[in-house]
């Protein structure tokens, strides 16, 4: 019952703010925690880039490890290790160690950095760098997991360094749960590769744990079924869909059918996941009911979403009646402005330093969108007495402004820690 938190992509969570999480995960019983982590420690390594981004500290890690384990909860190391390496592999001294080492920045950062970020696993020095960063890492924690990540490695199927993409990722993969198990970890990985690539499945140690995600609203059940019928360890991971927004979806479906493939077929436990795209727009406070829901079904998958539901769910997490009511209204209206577009077109955040590019184009909205987006704002907080919910409105018409030809307002600490 666990919950995965990225504080690599945007923000960095304060001590503060993960000191609470671990409060609010206990409450609500889940008893597994993970941060996102790729360039954000003081490793040696990156010692160029945290002037820029800051990064969690040791000590800061070991508080909120004893935090944890006086609330019962496991907290188990997450690095990435092989793919989402993009900012070491910016850096002028590992740059040749990138599947594709040479191509045109994009214009906007956020777009860029989700793009060419994998490890060449032929490259000379890359089983040295990831060793480095995994003995920097691990001892630190005290779980007997380690998450090694390995997701997305794109390029290594579109720019192939050599014959067999599927068994060059197979073979580091390989080195890389060595290194881990050598140092007296059991294995974690995310999924998705392996699963494109069937075929390598079986050369992975048999004890890995994979984490098997998904976050559409009506996930596909091959996947899961796939690893169940192989009879691969499993953990499923839906996500509370906060990414690319300014608070999160609100929907039930990814996390509840999530849950229910996991008891169909025996996995280990549910993983959700809260991660920080294009910059972590929303705050950790407005993604609280994708985590209280993938808790209550990792207790129960058949609780129903009904009004009984929402009813505690307003009493305990947001003290205030009809709040999922007034988050199931605002929600939606970042489909109409979507917060992706918006950035790439016309703003650039990087690293808490905020430029605004003047809109010269019209955006995407028609008329009646603006009307209702208007004409709702002023109701909805008139409304509202809980801060929690009340943020989502107070930064929507910020952002609205910018929207609409004015000076954008965000503090370079909405994008920091």
């Amino acid at each position: 019952r666990g919950f995965y938190h990225d504080i690599t992509r945007g923000r960095i969570s304060t001590l503060e703010t993960l000191l609470n999480l671990v409060e609010d995960m206990a409450y609500y019983k889940l008893n597994s925690l993970q941060l996102y982590v790729e360039h954000v420690f003081p490793f040696k390594e990156t010692a160029d880039i945290l002037a820029k981004t800051d990064c969690i500290t040791p000590e800061e890690l070991k508080t909120v490890e004893q935090a944890c384990k006086d609330n019962f909860i496991e907290f188990i190391p997450s690095l990435s290790t092989f793919g989402h390496m993009y900012e070491i592999l910016e850096l002028p001294q590992y740059k040749q160690m990138a599947v594709l080492s040479q191509f045109e920045t994009l214009k906007n950062f956020w777009d860029s950095r989700q793009r060419h970020h994998t490890l060449n696993p032929l490259a000379e020095g890359s089983e040295e760098l990831v060793q480095s960063l995994i003995d920097q890492y691990y001892p630190l924690f005290e779980s007997k997991f380690f998450n090694i990540c390995c997701d997305e490695t794109f390029d290594l199927d579109k720019y192939p360094v050599c014959d067999d993409p599927g068994k060059a990722y197979a073979d580091f993969v390989k080195k890389i749960i060595g290194m881990v198990k050598a140092r007296g970890k059991d294995v974690m990985m995310w999924a998705d590769i392996l699963l494109k690539h069937p075929e390598v499945i079986d050369d992975i140690p048999e004890d890995t744990i994979f984490l098997n995600w998904n976050y559409k609203q009506e996930p596909p059940e091959e996947n899961v079924a796939a690893l169940a019928n192989l009879g691969k360890k499993q953990i499923l991971c839906p996500g509370n869909s906060a990414w690319y927004r300014l608070c999160e979806d609100v929907e039930e479906g990814n996390i509840s059918q999530m849950a229910h493939f996991a008891k169909k077929y025996n996995a280990l436990g549910i993983l959700n996941t809260n991660w920080g795209d294009w910059g972590h727009p929303a705050n950790l406070e407005l993604g609280m009911y994708g985590l209280v829901l993938g808790a209550e079904k990792s207790w129960s998958e058949e609780t129903p979403m009904d009004d009984h539901f929402y009813a505690c769910v307003d009493h305990l997490l947001y003290g205030q009646e009809g709040a999922i009511a007034i988050l199931k209204t605002i929600a939606p209206l970042q489909r109409k402005i979507k917060w992706k577009h918006f950035h790439c077109k016309h703003i650039q955040v990087r690293y808490g330093e905020t430029h605004v590019v003047p809109i010269n184009e019209p955006m995407p909205l028609l008329d009646e969108d603006l009307a209702e987006i208007q004409g709702l704002l002023p109701t909805i907080r008139e409304k509202l007495s809980v801060p929690l919910v009340a943020r989502q409105v107070d930064v929507s018409p910020s952002y609205l402004t910018a929207l609409f030809h004015k000076n954008l307002q965000i503090s370079p600490g909405e994008y920091i820690r």
